[in-house]
């Protein structure tokens, strides 16, 4: 690697965000870096929402939640054979 080479690697590294892993493996007691993140403040915003739906609705409606990611995105029931993953990932299906 040439010296700018070298210089852009620094420069990425110094300007990575405090919630990046690299600066969560540097520095794991930080605890800023897990409050930097967008994914407390968006669900910390769609409960207040909630909230607010809840407190204004009128009597005998119901009061639709702001839509959420899922959790777990699962493919399949469970395991499969060894030799019928290598045909999927080979794409012999």
């Amino acid at each position: 690697m040439g010296a700018a080479g070298k210089v852009a690697l620094l420069s990425f590294i110094e300007n990575l965000t405090p919630d990046s892993a690299l600066m969560q493996e540097m520095d794991p007691k930080d605890e800023y870096g897990a409050w930097y993140t967008t994914v407390k403040t968006n669900a910390i915003l769609a409960d207040i929402f909630d909230i607010f739906v809840k407190a204004n609705k009128k009597e005998g409606s119901t009061a639709p939640e702001y839509p959420r990611p899922k959790k777990h995105k699962t493919i399949g029931k469970g395991a499969i054979p060894i030799s019928e993953f290598w045909d999927w990932w080979n794409g012999k299906r």
